[in-house]
C-alpha cells in the first residue's frame, strides 16, 4: 500500500490539538500492638491506614481483602503503579475475585501494560464469561494485533448499547482481516477520534514497528501520548528525523509543539507543512491559526482564507474563518 493510501486511510487529517506523600510515621513502643482490621476504618489518614495495614502484614501475613483496601487507597491518592503490586497480591491470594481482576486490568490498561492487560481481561472473560466490558477491552487491543479474533471479542461485547455502535463502526474496519501498518494505524486513527487516546498510542506504535510503516505512525504516536498529558518528544523527534520532508509529520510537530506551548516553533513546523503540500487545506488553516496565536493578524487572515479556497467552501474550514472574524471584528467585512 502506498504511503499515500495509507494516509487516506488514517483520515485524520484537521485535527484540532486542544491542550492538554507523606508517610505518618506512628510512635513505636518496645512491644507495639497491631489493631484489628475492623479498628482500621477509625483511622481517617490514608497514610496511617496504609501503615496499619502493613504492620498487619507483617504481625500476621497479607489478606485478600487487606491488600486490596491498600490498593485501593494508593488509587485514591492517584497513583495506580503503586496500587498495582498490592491488588497482584490480593489477586494471587482470591484469584477468582472477578472485581479485584477487573481492578487489575483497568489499572494496566491506563498504564499502558499491554500485555498485562490481555492476561488480566482473559481472567475475567474466564471467570464472568458474559462481561461485556471485559470483551470490549480485549477487542479493543485485539483490533491492532489480531482482527479476527477481536471481530469475535467485539460481538461478544455488544449486548451493551452504549458500546454498540463504535463497536460495530471499528468491526467494519477490521472486516478485511488484514494485520498490517495501514490497519493498525487506521484503528489508531479510530480510537483518536473518540479520545481513546491511549489506545490509540498503542495502535500507532505497534504500526510504526512493522515493516514499510510510513513515519507519519510514529508522529502519531507522539501526539497521542501528549493528549495524554505524557511526553510525545522522542517519537516526534524520531519521525521527524526519518522523513523531514514529509508534510504530515511536519504537520503533526506542529500540534505537538503547540500543545507544548512553543508557539514560534510550532508555526515554523506548520510552515514547512504548508510548503511541502501548498494544496492541503488543512495544513493551511492550522498556519492560519499558527499565524494568530504568534498576533500576525494579516497573515493569519491570508491563511484561513486560504484554506477555505482550498477545501472548496468546506463548512469546517469557513467556520475557523468566522470565528477568527468574530475574534477580530476589526477584520470582518475586509
Amino acid at each position: 500500500m502506498s504511503a499515500r493510501k495509507w494516509l487516506l486511510l488514517l483520515g485524520f487529517q484537521g485535527l484540532v490539538a486542544v491542550v492538554f506523600t507523606l508517610i505518618v510515621i506512628l510512635p513505636r513502643f518496645s512491644t507495639p500492638s497491631v489493631p484489628s482490621q475492623a479498628a482500621l476504618p477509625l483511622i481517617r489518614d490514608p497514610q496511617q491506614v496504609l501503615y496499619q495495614l502493613e504492620q498487619n502484614a507483617r504481625a500476621s501475613g497479607w489478606t485478600s481483602a487487606g491488600a486490596a483496601q491498600a490498593g485501593d487507597i494508593w488509587e485514591s491518592l492517584g497513583d495506580s503503579s503503586r496500587a498495582v503490586p498490592y491488588w497482584e497480591r490480593a489477586a494471587q491470594l482470591e484469584p477468582s475475585n472477578a472485581g479485584l481482576v477487573q481492578r487489575l486490568a483497568q489499572a494496566y490498561i491506563q498504564l499502558g501494560r499491554w500485555s498485562q492487560a490481555q492476561i488480566s481481561l482473559n481472567q475475567l472473560v474466564a471467570l464472568r464469561p458474559d462481561d461485556g466490558w471485559a470483551h470490549y477491552q480485549l477487542g479493543l487491543l485485539q483490533a491492532v494485533v489480531d482482527p479476527a479474533r477481536a471481530v469475535q471479542q467485539l460481538e461478544a461485547a455488544q449486548s451493551d448499547p452504549s458500546r454498540q455502535a463504535f463497536s460495530l463502526e471499528l468491526i467494519a474496519l477490521l472486516q478485511n482481516g488484514a494485520s498490517d501498518a495501514a490497519t493498525a494505524a487506521a484503528v489508531g486513527a479510530l480510537y483518536a477520534s473518540r479520545d481513546l487516546w491511549n489506545y490509540a498510542e498503542y495502535a500507532f506504535l505497534y504500526a510504526a514497528s512493522l515493516p514499510d510503516a510510513p513515519p507519519e505512525a510514529l508522529a502519531y504516536a507522539g501526539l497521542a501520548r501528549d493528549r495524554q498529558g505524557k511526553d510525545g518528544s522522542t517519537q516526534i523527534n524520531q519521525a521527524i528525523a526519518a522523513a523531514p520532508g514529509v508534510a504530515e509529520v511536519r504537520y503533526l510537530q506542529g500540534l505537538h509543539l503547540r500543545l507544548m506551548g512553543d508557539y514560534a516553533a510550532s508555526l515554523d513546523a506548520f510552515y514547512r507543512a504548508a510548503a511541502l503540500e501548498p494544496t492541503n487545506p488543512a495544513y493551511a488553516a492550522e498556519l492560519g491559526t499558527a499565524y494568530q496565536l504568534a498576533g500576525n493578524l494579516g497573515e493569519a487572515e491570508i491563511w484561513l482564507i486560504a484554506a477555505v479556497q482550498l477545501s472548496g467552501s468546506d463548512p469546517r474550514f469557513q467556520q475557523l474563518l468566522d470565528q477568527f472574524y468574530a475574534q477580530i471584528p476589526s477584520f470582518a467585512g475586509g
